[in-house]
């Protein structure tokens, strides 16, 4: 999967749970404090991603996520579903 098919991918999870929102201007650079989101829409956000990979993310993976290249790395790590 490549990046840009990955942050396509992101760009449809924040769409889906902050439909209101404007998420153009993102990168892989950009940090998850950048994405303006409570708590409860960045867990949807990663839940709609785990959906989309077929995969759970360890929970102390997601601790470390401070970019959304970080974010990439656990979709990228994920085998399953992502053909």
């Amino acid at each position: 999967m490549t990046d840009e098919e990955i942050l396509a991918m992101i760009r449809e999870a924040l769409f889906e749970v902050a439909p209101n929102k404007q998420f153009g201007e993102i990168t892989l650079d950009s940090t998850i404090q950048d994405l303006h989101l409570d708590s409860i829409a960045i867990m949807e956000m990663v839940g709609f991603l785990e959906d989309k990979v077929d995969t759970t993310f360890p929970d102390e993976d997601l601790a470390k996520v401070q970019a959304l290249n970080d974010l990439a790395s656990l979709v990228r790590g994920s085998r399953v579903g992502a053909a």
